[in-house]
């Protein structure tokens, strides 16, 4: 059974940005990241508590906050009520640590190329606005074997990219897509998808 400590500890509370305080020698370099952010919160609102202690110093979520500033309110929510789970049972060293870990571990992990192309082209089918994946238009571009046009996204107001779908003809431009190689020249008649790149 879980101590009430330890409850406590897990539970969602929900406090005015002005309460927070940052930490000064936070390591990690984000205020250029803070209009991405902007963008994640306006679609998906402060989904993601923001760890602290609780005299509001801020463990992890500094960038969140940022962009919570920044923006004022979003759809659902404002800077009246941010989640946070407080982190009171740490020890110093554990708040610098996690600090370091929780930004350090991102990196940690590879994609699998084949399934993210699969989740981006599921997205693009859906006219879902890639630049809300997190990664970059040049990202995206790269990972993609057809030829890319930029249009504007017409329910919002940041640019987006749209990717043509890929050939349902068994052609050889499909196959290269698995493969993750350049595809070959498109010899079948019926096949209405363009294979070159640009």
């Amino acid at each position: 059974m879980l101590s009430q400590e330890t409850v406590l500890s897990q539970q969602i509370q929900f406090w005015p940005i002005d309460k927070f305080v940052f930490y000064a020698r936070n390591p990690r370099k984000n205020d250029a990241a803070v209009d991405r952010m902007c963008s994640s919160i306006r679609e998906f609102g402060f989904k993601v508590p923001v760890l602290a202690r609780s005299d509001g110093t801020v463990v992890d979520g500094h960038l969140r906050l940022k962009a919570a500033r920044k923006l004022g309110s979003w759809p659902g929510g404002d800077t009246a009520s941010i989640p946070v789970i407080l982190c009171d049972e740490w020890s110093d060293g554990q708040v610098k640590a996690f600090r370091l870990l929780v930004n350090r571990s991102a990196t940690w992990a590879a994609f699998d190329e084949e399934l993210l192309a699969l989740e981006l082209q599921q997205l693009n089918e859906s006219d879902y606005d890639l630049s809300l994946t997190g990664f970059d238009p040049g990202e995206i571009d790269g990972r993609w074997p057809f030829r890319t046009r930029s249009e504007p996204m017409p329910r919002r107001h940041f640019p987006r990219t749209q990717y043509p779908a890929l050939a349902t003809c068994g052609s050889a431009a499909s196959i290269a897509f698995f493969a993750e190689m350049p595809p070959a020249p498109r010899t079948s008649p019926g096949c209405s998808a363009s294979a070159n790149r640009s």
